[in-house]
Parts: structure tokens; C-alpha cells; sequence
């Protein structure tokens, strides 16, 4: 009797202790997977903050590449405006030292300037507009006088416009005429306080490109060789 109650006995504590091992063993590999886990998070962490710097330096290099070679752009672009500044003004001058020389030879001499209206420095010429018209390789070159009568007697003028180049020499002229006009009258006399317009072309006597001009005015008499007609 005694016997089997020791051997009961021992059959429970055996039991119990491969009970209690397998308790243990369970939790081991629990605990061993939960650190497997915990230690893939880290690397996959770890991989995502290194790919992250990788970007980060990247995109610094980058934008510090970009803004070093936008910074070498403007430097150069501000060299060369700076000498087109300098051409500029050269060439500026050389064209005022030009236009002093040829207007000082001839007395009178403007600059033509197209679709402008240039005021002269007449009491019957209020301003006159030069248009270069272009048809193919033809160019015609067009001009609009406005006369204007401010006295107090009808005045009869007479206009010639001549054209030179850039040297001073004359390479065409035309007189303008009463049918020209924009009345249409066919009047050569201007009353007092009347305003008349003539519009017409004017003729190159040579293949050169007109830089000045002058207006040839004087009055003519009741019956002149080259009134206007």
C-alpha cells in the first residue's frame, strides 16, 4: 500500500515538473519570436532611415549643384550685360560723333526716324512722318507733311524733302505738290489759321538706306518757277 502511494507519488511530481518544462519551452519560443520581430523592425527601420539619408544627401548635393551653376548663370549673364552695356554705349557715342559731323557739314541735317512724327523747326511745318513700305526686295519710302498757316495773310510754300545716307550724301528729293494733299483741292495758297496734310513718296536716286533728311522751305511769290502746283 505504502508502495503505490510513493509511486503515485513520484508519477505526480513527474507531472508536474514535464508540465511546468513545457510551460517553459512555450514561453521560450515566444520569447524568441518576439525578438526575431523586434529585430527585423529594427533592421527595416534602420534600411528606411539609411535610404532616407541617401535621399537627403542626394537631393542636397542637388539643389547645391543647381544653385551653384544658376549662380555661375547670372554671374555670366550680368558679365555680358554689362559689356552689351559698354557696346551699347560705345556705339552710341560713335553715332552721336556721326551725326554732330554730318549735321554740322550740312546745316539743317535730321535724323530720319520712320513711323515718328518729327517736329522741324518752321513756322509753316508742324511735323512730317517718314514710312518705309516693304514689298518683296522693293522698298518705297513714303512720307506725311502736315503745313499749317498761323499768320494773318495766305502764304504760298514751297517744300522740297531730300534724303541722305549715313555719310551726308544726298541720294534722293521731291518736292511736295498741291495734289498731294489731303483737301484735294488742288490749292497751293494756305489761308490764315488753316492746317493741310500732303502725303507721297519720295524717289531714291540710289540703292541706299536713308539716316537723314532736310526740308528745303521757303515762300514763293504769286507767280514762281517751282511753286507748288
Amino acid at each position: 500500500m505504502q508502495s503505490d502511494n510513493t509511486a503515485a507519488t513520484l508519477q505526480s511530481t513527474s507531472s508536474k515538473h514535464s508540465s511546468s518544462r513545457s510551460r517553459h519551452s512555450r514561453r521560450s519560443r515566444s520569447s524568441y519570436r518576439c525578438e526575431a520581430k523586434i529585430r527585423r523592425y529594427k533592421y527595416l527601420l534602420a534600411g528606411i532611415s539609411i535610404v532616407f539619408l541617401l535621399i537627403y544627401v542626394f537631393t542636397w548635393f542637388h539643389i547645391a549643384r543647381k544653385s551653384t551653376e544658376h549662380e555661375q548663370t547670372v554671374l555670366e549673364l550680368r558679365k555680358q550685360e554689362v559689356a552689351l552695356k559698354a557696346v551699347t554705349s560705345e556705339l552710341e557715342t560713335v553715332r552721336n560723333e556721326m551725326d554732330a559731323l554730318v549735321q554740322d557739314r550740312i546745316p539743317g541735317l535730321l535724323p530720319l526716324k520712320y513711323d515718328e512724327a518729327i517736329t522741324v523747326d518752321d513756322k509753316y511745318i508742324r511735323n512730317i512722318i517718314f514710312t518705309l513700305v516693304k514689298n518683296g526686295k522693293k522698298r518705297n519710302y513714303e512720307y506725311r507733311l502736315v503745313m499749317q498757316n498761323d499768320t494773318l495773310s495766305v502764304i504760298r510754300p514751297v517744300v522740297e524733302i531730300l534724303l541722305f545716307d549715313d555719310t551726308g550724301i544726298q541720294i534722293g528729293v521731291t518736292q511736295v505738290e498741291s495734289k498731294d494733299s489731303s483737301t484735294g483741292t488742288g490749292r497751293s495758297a494756305l489761308d490764315p489759321g488753316e492746317v493741310r496734310s500732303y502725303t507721297s513718296s519720295i524717289h531714291l536716286n540710289h540703292d541706299k538706306e536713308p539716316s537723314y533728311f532736310l526740308l528745303a522751305v521757303s515762300e514763293a511769290n504769286r507767280s514762281p518757277a517751282h511753286k507748288l502746283r
